[in-house]
């Protein structure tokens, strides 16, 4: 049994697939082909799509990252609690569209970025969440640019 998070563009509802056939969830529980599915045989294939798509996103080392971007607990995305509990719907889809992303490691880090953003802004209600990213990501850019220029230069040039 194989499941494989992605977008199904004929089937928005989808997280992926299971042996080829559509699965969407509703909270947490499956249905593939719209029939209903157990948990109980789809855990293991379950945990391994889910670890998958989110090492496509954030690396072998996706833990600390899936559980900072959903806001869930480091524990509830651990495979064999995913293997037993599922996951909600919106993180498979949302695991679903970062798979299904053409760079999806750059998805990724923009993910936690936002994380970080959104985290900010709560600690300072003022802040303009939207200028606050822009500003972010135009820095960023700007800096790594910069960094790549002056690794070309010639030694002793700035």
């Amino acid at each position: 049994m194989r499941i494989e998070l992605r977008p199904v563009p004929e089937s928005p509802d989808a997280v992926g697939t299971l042996d080829g056939e559509v699965l969407t969830f509703v909270g947490r529980d499956a249905f593939v082909g719209g029939q209903p599915f157990p948990q109980g045989e789809i855990g293991e294939a379950l945990a391994e799509a889910v670890e998958e798509a989110a090492t496509a996103l954030w690396g072998s080392d996706y833990l600390g990252s899936l559980s900072r971007v959903s806001g869930l607990n480091r524990r509830s995305v651990v495979g064999d609690r995913i293997a037993r509990n599922g996951l909600p719907d919106w993180l498979l889809r949302i695991l679903a569209y970062g798979a299904g992303h053409p760079a999806p490691r750059a998805l990724g880090y923009l993910m936690l970025a936002a994380a970080e953003v959104l985290d900010a802004t709560d600690e300072h209600p003022h802040a303009d969440t939207g200028a606050l990213a822009h500003q972010g990501l135009e820095d960023a850019l700007a800096l790594v640019a910069r960094a790549r220029t002056m690794k070309r230069l010639p030694a002793g040039t700035r």
